[in-house]
């Protein structure tokens, strides 16, 4: 199975339009992180298929807590996806091989 990608707007009566990009990767994903240098700030990037999110402080010069706290959550909720992502692999691969000891 190939990975893909898309992006919907919703747009309801009475409310903000929406914007979701959604990403089903595979081996031509791309996830990078470019480190703060002296004058840059730092972003992580994760792209596929045309579509892109970049993730990164909005200063050169202040981080807040609230930046902290956002890194915080993206890193626990990132091993939580690494976790069940293997989880899921490893069953996938128990299923496709019958009898093969864990």
């Amino acid at each position: 199975m190939s990975g893909y990608s898309y992006t919907t707007i919703s747009i309801h009566p009475g409310e903000s339009p929406r914007v979701g990009v959604s990403i089903h990767p595979d081996e031509h994903a791309r996830v990078d992180y470019y480190a703060a240098g002296d004058s840059a700030r730092a972003f992580l990037s994760v792209e596929y298929g045309g579509a892109w999110v970049n993730i990164g402080t909005t200063s050169d010069t202040t981080v807040t807590d609230t930046h902290v706290t956002f890194a915080r959550t993206l890193f626990d909720a990132a091993a939580r996806f690494l976790a069940d992502c293997e989880r899921l692999r490893d069953q996938h691969t128990q299923q496709a091989t019958p009898g093969k000891a864990a």
